[in-house]
C-alpha cells in the first residue's frame, strides 16, 4: 500500500442565487427562444482525478431561482491535485438537462480538517449571459477534506 494519501471530501451543496435568470423567465420574455420555460434546478458534482471521476447530483428544486438543497455527499479523493466540478442544470419539460453554469474548485486549496463555506461564482452558459440580470450567479458550497 502506502501509495498516495487518500482523503474523504464531504461536499454540502447548500443553496444557489440565480436571480440573474429572472429576466429569461417566460413571464418577462414573451416568445423568446432563450427563455427558460420552467426553472427546475439541480447541481451535478464531479470529482475529477486521473483514477477516474465520480459523479453525484442533488434533487431538483422546482420553480425557484434561489434553490436551497442542503444535501451532503462524501467522495474518496485519491490525489492531492483533484478538482471538483459543480454544474447547475435546469431540468427541462421533456426530461433533458440544460446547462446553466459551473464552477471548478481545486482541492489543493483546502486545508485538511478545515471546513470552508463559500459562495462561488458560476460561469454561465453564453445564452444565459445575454439576457440575464445584473446579479452574480452564485452557488454556496461547504467543503471538508479529512484524511482517511
Amino acid at each position: 500500500e502506502g501509495e498516495g494519501t487518500m482523503s474523504t471530501l464531504t461536499v454540502k451543496v447548500l443553496e444557489s442565487d440565480l436571480r440573474c435568470l429572472e429576466p429569461l423567465m417566460p413571464e418577462t420574455l414573451e416568445g423568446c427562444s432563450r427563455s427558460l420555460p420552467d426553472v427546475n434546478l439541480f447541481v451535478s458534482l464531479r470529482l475529477i482525478q486521473s483514477m477516474g471521476s465520480k459523479r453525484c447530483a442533488t434533487f431538483v428544486k422546482e420553480k425557484t431561482v434561489k434553490p436551497v438543497w442542503e444535501e451532503e455527499f462524501s467522495l474518496i479523493v485519491e490525489e492531492e491535485d483533484a478538482e471538483i466540478e459543480l454544474v447547475v442544470y435546469n431540468l427541462e419539460q421533456h426530461g433533458s438537462h440544460r446547462f446553466v453554469g459551473s464552477a471548478v474548485l481545486r482541492l489543493s486549496d483546502l486545508e485538511s480538517g478545515e471546513t470552508s463555506d463559500e459562495w462561488y461564482l458560476l460561469s454561465l452558459h453564453p445564452d444565459l449571459q445575454l439576457g440575464g440580470g445584473p446579479e452574480d450567479p452564485l452557488l454556496r458550497v461547504q467543503l471538508t477534506l479529512a484524511a482517511s
